[in-house]
């Protein structure tokens, strides 16, 4: 951070100003966004060379008052009495962050599955051939009834 006060002066009355935020920054909104004012120092000579006569004209347009000399050393005096700032874009690369789910609903069925398999020794396979096996047991049941249907129908005919 810079240690002159009237770098610190300048930056507070940046990051403050509405009129700024309004002209740089008319798409951000306080809710999503967050913008930051870097402010850096510099050892070029402030102001520019090719903005030195708009300034002594804003100067002697202003109300501030000017040294007797001001006609020959109007130069030097804006050199040592003023401080420019310039407000430039650090990168005019926007970052969107958005938020995606990692695992899709059939992953997590299949990991569920996978992690039964692995724990409990539960395959689909194994729960087929249970169900196999009481299908099984079932028709073996079903024949035997049937049989046994059969030698009661056998016998009475037998016994009438």
């Amino acid at each position: 951070m810079v240690e002159n006060p009237c770098y610190t002066a300048a930056g507070t009355e940046l990051m403050n100003n509405q009129a700024i935020w309004t002209n740089y920054c008319p798409d951000c909104t306080q809710e999503c966004s967050t913008v930051d004012f870097t402010i850096k120092s510099s050892s070029v000579l402030a102001p520019p060379q090719f903005l030195m006569n708009d300034i002594k004209q804003f100067v002697e347009s202003s109300t501030i008052p000017l040294p007797v000399n001001w006609s020959t050393s109007w130069t030097s005096e804006i050199l040592s009495s003023y401080v420019a700032f310039q407000v430039s874009y650090e990168s005019t690369r926007t970052e969107v962050y958005a938020e995606q789910p990692t695992i899709a609903p059939v992953d997590v069925v299949s990991n569920i599955g996978g992690q039964t398999g692995l724990w409990i020794d539960i395959s689909f396979l194994s729960l087929m051939e249970v169900a196999e096996i009481i299908y099984r047991l079932l028709r073996y049941q079903g024949y035997r009834l049937r049989d046994a249907i059969r030698k009661g129908f056998k016998t009475q005919e037998i016994t009438k």
